[in-house]
């Protein structure tokens, strides 16, 4: 996991292709191995603490790939888990499933993209109705958070900046869970609900699941995708002034 900076994009997506192979693999640690690693480390600290958030850091990314695939289709996961687990190629796929090779590959791109952006926790504003994602991103950022405070003195800027996002996040989940629970008969709650509990659906078929306009749907949708980018913007803003 990246800590905040903003780094190449080519080495983001490197990231999140190696994020995505740790996830299908399963590559954690033998008891044995940490044991090793451990005696190793014992007389110098920093390496214990680099070991450590190291480990934390492969488990937090765990978490984040988990929750994009839980959001991705039913021919998404099949395809993550063709490419990512058993390596095939995308010819193979494409026959597979019946889709062009190009197409496969801006599925690759789409997925790349949300898991970079996700892993220096920015949330891609596609996703700010995904709860699944919003979760994910408060779990790593609390368990980031306490680490640093409790394992070795905490950078107060970095601590600043993870916490700003944490209280974003929390702030959109609690707000996520709220409307899932509303029952009102309002045009904006009901679409806004409709979005949520179905995060990958296109503007065209949640028309046809709420009977709403094309127009009335998108109109909500960007401005709830807007008030989020504001309130990212702020916080970004406040820690650039600090």
């Amino acid at each position: 996991m990246v800590m905040m900076e903003k780094i190449n994009p080519k080495l983001n997506y490197g990231l999140a292709k190696e994020a995505l192979w740790h996830f299908y693999h399963n590559q954690y640690w033998s008891e044995e191995e940490l044991f090793v690693w451990k005696e190793f480390c014992y007389k110098n600290p920093e390496k214990l603490w680099n070991l450590k958030m190291r480990l934390l850091c492969e488990e937090n990314n765990d978490m984040i790939v988990a929750a994009v695939v839980a959001d991705a289709t039913e021919e998404e996961r099949i395809f993550l888990s063709d490419k990512y687990l058993q390596g095939e190629s995308f010819v193979t796929i494409g026959n597979k499933l019946n889709i062009h090779p190009n197409a496969l590959q801006r599925w690759r791109d789409k997925f790349l993209m949300k898991i970079a952006k996700l892993l220096i926790f920015e949330l891609p504003t596609t996703d700010v109705f995904s709860i699944n994602k919003v979760e994910a991103l408060v779990y790593v950022l609390e368990r980031l958070i306490v680490f640093h405070e409790e394992y070795r003195e905490a950078d107060k800027k970095l601590l600043d900046a993870l916490k700003s996002k944490l209280n974003l996040y929390n702030d959109m989940l609690f707000t996520l869970r709220e409307f899932l629970t509303l029952d009102i008969d309002d045009i904006g709650v009901k679409i806004i609900k409709s979005k949520i509990q179905h995060n990958g659906m296109s503007i065209k078929c949640l028309e046809k699941c709420t009977g709403y306009s094309h127009t009335t749907i998108s109109n909500y949708v960007r401005t709830y995708q807007r008030k989020f980018c504001k309130n990212l913007k702020s916080i970004e803003k406040s820690l650039h002034n600090n």
